[in-house]
């Protein structure tokens, strides 16, 4: 897995550091990308704003340094999750899996609305944007280390896999206002993911 972001100045991650993103992250949260500067996180940090610019040289490489702190922890999380087993119940080791995934963007907010911050400033900047692509790829390759145990081949599993991270993603920002509980679409999308994998493209 890759991350983009190396402090400046070849320093480790200190309190300052940590304070900077901690501000920033809140910033961002709660006044959107166009309430977050580097002036504003310097004020709010309690620190000049030469200060910040030592450890985050522009406002691309601080929107990096946050980006790693949320979806890090995200591709951690799933890398740890242990793949799926070819043996018996594979319709609830993928339900169990899919339910999780799914219930994680509804009941980590914060997180979300970060991501979603994300998302819109990825379509008008290029440093996020190619962060962006940067962590989808890392994110398909560990899913599909994950569902790999009961593909049928690489293009079924290719195929699960790009069903699978889109429909998550965007679950978690339609959800809400959906007729179907999470549960019944827990078990639909595992029937279409499981039949996908299960398919012979000899």
């Amino acid at each position: 897995m890759s991350t983009f972001f190396e402090p400046e100045n070849g320093m480790k991650q200190n309190a300052k550091t940590e304070r900077i993103l901690d501000v920033a992250l809140e910033l961002l949260e709660t006044e959107g990308e166009f309430g977050l500067t580097m002036r504003q996180v310097a004020t709010q940090a309690d620190m000049s704003l030469s200060n910040v610019q030592y450890y985050f040289k522009s406002e691309d490489l601080l929107l990096v340094a946050m980006a790693d702190r949320y979806f890090q922890r995200c591709l951690t999380t799933m890398a740890e999750h242990p793949p799926l087993s070819a043996g018996r119940d594979q319709h609830a080791q993928l339900r169990a899996l899919l339910r999780e995934l799914l219930g994680h963007g509804l009941e980590i907010s914060e997180m979300c609305r970060i991501f979603r911050e994300y998302w819109a400033i990825a379509t008008r900047n290029e440093t996020v944007h190619g962060y962006l692509k940067s962590y989808y790829r890392d994110l398909a390759e560990v899913m599909a280390e994950k569902l790999a145990p009961l593909a049928s081949s690489e293009k079924a599993l290719a195929v699960a896999v790009s069903l699978v991270i889109p429909y998550v993603e965007g679950y978690s920002v339609t959800a809400i206002a959906m007729p179907e509980s999470i549960d019944t679409i827990s078990e639909t999308l595992t029937n279409v993911v499981l039949e996908q994998l299960r398919i012979s493209n000899s």
